[in-house]
């Protein structure tokens, strides 16, 4: 299963998907997570693997899309003496990255899980040969985004550290999602058909190396070609930094600062089937929260849905309505 399960994980790493990858790193019993134990939470909230039973697994899983949501790994610790900030709620994660989640099944084990995020690296699209594309693509690989360069005279030799070429706009524009993060440097050669392709694509940010002049000249095209308002106005001029900067190098430098501040904001980072904060209820019995689109034990009592952890609680709750309605 160990093995299974980081085959899995490599997996989605080469596909370029984002997970998390929860590790039980303590146990005190009884619990039935053991040191060792692995799974994967998927954006979509499904945990593939095993790291205790239904005490933790809904903790668990809440803490990966949190993980997927913010970016940042966090201990999880299941712990009969942790106490929630709310009644029903579970904490928020600490600054020092531990989150302490009430243990509120009858065994009152303790379950330490360290929870990683893997997202995939977003993808910094250089369109030109310019001298501001190649300093710009060269500073983007060594601050750890993929590059892709995209120009008729694109090789080896303009872009030697680039991971991908692409010779012309219609190649590279299927290629492109969320995470792309396109900066059209053509200076002044193919920029309104450059700035309309990646527009038009799934590009969520898509920026030109351009005077405010040339920024509104190049907007004014984009409209009279049918692109929405609004798509149009989403076209941004990078200036990173602040004061005026005229080297090329400077030029990238600047561009990638705010390149750089896109990727903290997760901008076209987050998977839209992540759900951080998804739909919960609390188990009127063991006070255990659950999540309501994967609860597999309900019961409707006076036109009211209810939620439960496990088969126990429901039938403990159907028993107390049924001696209630006789008395």
């Amino acid at each position: 299963m160990r093995e299974d399960i980081l085959a899995q994980a490599q997996r989605l790493r080469a596909e370029g998907r984002a997970f998390a990858l929860a590790t039980v790193v303590a146990a005190r019993q009884p619990t039935s997570g053991t040191p060792g134990a692995r799974a994967i939470i998927l954006p979509d909230g499904r945990l593939e693997g095993w790291v205790g039973g239904h005490c933790a697994q809904p903790a668990v899983t809440r803490q990966g899309l949190a993980a997927l949501a913010d970016g940042f790994a966090r201990l999880v610790v299941l712990s009969p003496h942790a106490q929630a900030a709310q009644e029903g709620q579970e904490p928020e994660a600490a600054t020092d990255g531990i989150v302490e989640v009430p243990m509120l099944c009858g065994s009152q084990g303790e379950l330490q899980v360290f929870v990683e995020p893997f997202l995939p690296r977003p993808t910094v699209v250089v369109i030109g040969g310019s001298v501001v594309a190649r300093a710009l693509a060269r500073l983007a690989t060594t601050l750890d985004f993929e590059v892709w360069a995209c120009d008729p005279l694109a090789d080896m030799a303009m872009y030697p550290d680039a991971d991908r070429l692409i010779p012309t706009l219609d190649a590279l524009i299927p290629q492109l999602s969320e995470r792309s993060y396109v900066v059209v440097a053509t200076i002044g050669e193919y920029d309104e058909e450059a700035a309309l392709a990646a527009l038009e694509s799934r590009a969520s940010y898509v920026g030109l190396i351009a005077s405010n002049k040339r920024l509104a000249t190049v907007r004014a095209y984009l409209l009279e070609h049918g692109l929405a308002r609004e798509r149009a106005a989403s076209l941004k001029r990078p200036k990173g930094l602040p004061g005026f900067v005229i080297k090329p190098e400077e030029i990238a430098f600047s561009a990638l600062a705010e390149l750089i501040e896109a990727r903290r904001q997760r901008v076209g980072l987050m998977d839209g089937q992540t759900q951080a904060e998804r739909a919960e209820a609390i188990d009127p019995i063991c006070g255990m929260t659950v999540d309501i689109a994967t609860a597999r034990h309900t019961a409707m009592r006076d036109g009211e849905t209810y939620y439960f952890c496990c088969p126990g609680c429901k039938r403990t709750f159907e028993k107390q309505t049924e001696l209630a309605r006789r008395t």
